[in-house]
């Protein structure tokens, strides 16, 4: 699977970390969190945003916020190899009482959406005649946009998704 890398964010700062030399992808990615000043959600980030193999990772503290102590951080992480690519976006705010994480993803598939999305696990919930991008959704309820490009004979499906969850600081 391949995703197309798109980030544009003018409203953060940050900085960028490429496979750097530590002992430990779980103390980098903690390291990075706390000197962006999230520090109580150490076991939240570990089990949602694990370092995956062959790893880039962009992390960003938004300037401004919202209402209330808080902070929120966003990593947006690239990791597989050419042609088996994922791209992840996790954006974590620690408030005063819990942590909560808003999870998208883009992945790209070759071929079209009808080929790579499984009619067993998603179904329509959505047609969009008049736009570019039709919504699935699962039994869970979690949905998935997709969106078929043509280049030539080329095709490629591409889905986007998200979550949001919740957690006790820890």
């Amino acid at each position: 699977m391949k995703n197309k890398l798109v980030i544009a964010s003018a409203l953060s700062f940050g900085i960028t970390l490429a496979n750097p030399v530590f002992a430990n992808n779980d103390q980098t990615l903690l390291k990075s969190f706390h000197d962006y000043g999230i520090s109580q959600c150490d076991s939240f980030i570990l089990e949602n945003s694990k370092l995956e193999s062959n790893w880039n990772f962009f992390i960003n503290k938004h300037a401004g916020g919202i209402d209330g102590p808080s902070t929120e951080v966003t990593i947006t992480q690239i990791f597989g190899s050419k042609g088996d690519t994922v791209k992840t976006e996790d954006t974590y705010i620690q408030t005063a009482k819990k942590c909560f994480l808003r999870q998208t993803w883009t992945l790209t598939f070759p071929g079209s959406c009808s080929e790579n999305i499984d009619g067993n696990s998603w179904y329509v919930s959505t047609k969009m005649p008049n736009k570019d991008y039709t919504t699935y959704t699962n039994a869970g309820g979690m949905e998935l946009h997709a969106k078929e490009i043509s280049m030539g004979n080329f095709k490629a499906c591409v889905q986007e998704g998200s979550k949001r969850i919740s957690s006790s600081h820890g």
